[in-house]
């Protein structure tokens, strides 16, 4: 390429002065053999630089090769857990994420995808089990906790799945790698009605030593395994009821800190713990300020108040097989909530009189997770087959704060509420996979301390059909069985139906295990 571009600028250099004055015969062949011996000295000299360089190449391909692998610093890369028929250890040393590397195209434009979630929904409730399922007894559940004498009083108008079209969100997601020193990435929902919630926003290290990695912002929390996807990669329309009751819609996510490390073992080894605000739906609430005065609870602490450690292991099983188990731990330094109650009065003054009790104190959460992946190696998923389950345990220690009978106020609670899901999925066909799930809430459901009480379960049997039609996009099509207990000694048992689409707008990064 080279030699023809500078042939041709010294003919120019050479040709112009020639055509600006006369010459006679001798001077014209005189310049002409100039011109062809500058020409060779040209070619011989690029010859010899072109040769220079294809050595040099080669000593460098040859060095790399023979650089051995010890020799590589563990980082604080972007790591997933190892996916199926890859080795346990080396993988997580790699960028298995899809931020990728610093490049010229990624340095200022993200990966950008769009997500779309609807379907249709129909239950023999009038529309009212998507809420229920979402509101199932327990004597503890959060902020704002209302146990019911009346078994007709359900809060049934808090769901926001209704019988028909539902548009569940359109979540944004944007990922890239800042630096060499930063990965970044931001995920925001906006549901039907044109809300938009802030999921995700988070920075996290790519350079730290010994196996270490930092991340920091708003982000879905590592406890368990189920917890830190995004409602599109889950295997089923909607959350288990063990999580959607415990830590509520979008699990535990919150702003703070984590940093987790990756020892360098022959087994896959992932430890982590996060330092997080506080600010929770459910599991670690606290109440509004008017409410705490009026309750008087107290004003909420200073964060962090609410503490995360969890560990992750991964043997090798060989090549077509994965199975990662872990174990995780919660504690709310601080929990509010308010329960009421019901007083029938009868003779003059009859009627139903409503009381509250502000409680407050602190609340533990444990978990237990386990899941296992087997490739079938067929053409588009077929033969795959992938298993999960786990199980919650959430443990609040509490006292009386306030309430209508001054003997009960600085009595102790002990509320103890668990819950389990184990779910299957198969590829019966290229592009098709059929999944089974059990969860319930309520093995153990009960209080303890100052007052003894113990109520029963709620459980439910899913299964569903699942085609994608390509990697961007799934139908979806599912069927439950619910018996959810809506009061004490009150339940609902119901059908539901569920048509579901995914559509995946742009570049989408690799999920992690």
């Amino acid at each position: 390429m080279y030699r023809p571009l500078l042939a041709t600028a010294a003919t120019a250099a050479l040709l112009v002065p020639l055509a600006a004055f006369p010459a006679s015969d001798p001077e014209i062949a005189e310049l002409r053999s100039m011109l062809d011996q500058m020409k060779s000295q040209y070619e011989r000299r690029i010859q010899d630089l072109e040769s220079r360089l294809a050595k040099a190449e080669r000593q460098s391909a040859d060095a790399a090769r023979a650089q051995p692998v010890a020799q590589i610093p563990a980082e604080s890369l972007p790591m997933t857990a190892p996916p199926v028929g890859l080795a346990a250890v080396a993988p997580a040393r790699q960028a298995a994420s899809g931020l990728g590397a610093l490049t010229s195209g990624s340095a200022f434009n993200p990966q950008l995808s769009v997500i779309l979630d609807g379907n249709y929904y129909h239950d023999g409730i009038d529309g009212e089990g998507a809420a229920l399922v979402g509101q199932a007894f327990q004597p503890s559940g959060g902020g704002h906790v209302h146990t019911h004498e009346d078994a007709s009083d359900h809060g049934h108008s808090h769901g926001s799945t209704v019988n028909g079209f539902n548009f569940r969100e359109a979540e944004l997601a944007f990922s890239a790698t800042v630096d060499p020193y930063f990965d970044a990435a931001a995920y925001i929902a906006i549901d039907g009605d044109g809300n938009v919630h802030l999921e995700e926003g988070w920075f996290q290290t790519r350079g730290l030593p010994y196996g270490l990695r930092a991340k920091g912002g708003k982000f879905q929390s590592d406890f368990g395994y189920i917890n830190k996807q995004h409602p599109h990669q889950w295997d089923f329309v909607d959350q288990n009821l063990a999580y959607l009751n415990l830590l509520g819609d979008h699990g535990i996510q919150d702003t703070g800190l984590q940093l987790t490390w990756l020892p360098d073992l022959p087994l896959y080894t992932l430890l982590g713990i996060e330092a997080l605000q506080g600010n929770q739906e459910v599991f670690g609430a606290t109440l509004d300020e008017a409410e705490q005065v009026e309750l008087n609870l107290g004003d909420s602490r200073d964060g962090p108040r609410l503490w995360t450690a969890f560990a992750k292991i991964a043997p090798d099983l060989g090549q077509n097989h994965a199975l990662q188990l872990g174990l995780s731990y919660a504690h709310a330094t601080q929990h509010q909530e308010v329960q009421t109650h019901t007083h029938a009065h009868a003779g003059e003054e009859e009627g139903v009189e409503v009381h509250e009790n502000g409680l407050a104190g602190d609340a533990d959460l444990w978990g237990v997770d386990l899941v296992y992946k087997y490739d079938g190696a067929g053409a588009d998923g077929q033969g795959d087959f992938k298993f999960q389950t786990e199980y919650l345990r959430s443990i609040k220690n509490l006292s009386i704060r306030s309430s209508p009978h001054p003997e009960a106020i600085g009595s102790a609670r002990e509320f103890t509420t668990d819950g389990l899901y184990a779910q299957a999925v198969y590829g019966f066909a290229p592009k098709w996979k059929a999944g089974l799930r059990y969860d319930v809430l309520g093995l153990t459901n009960e209080i303890g301390g100052g007052k003894q009480a113990d109520y029963g379960s709620s459980d439910r049997w899913t299964l569903n059909v699942t085609w994608s039609l390509s990697e961007f996009s799934q139908l979806r099509a599912q069927y439950a069985t619910n018996d959810i207990l809506v009061a004490e000694n009150a339940r609902e048992r119901f059908d539901a139906f569920y048509l579901q689409f995914l559509m995946s707008l742009g570049s989408h990064g690799a999920h992690a295990f």
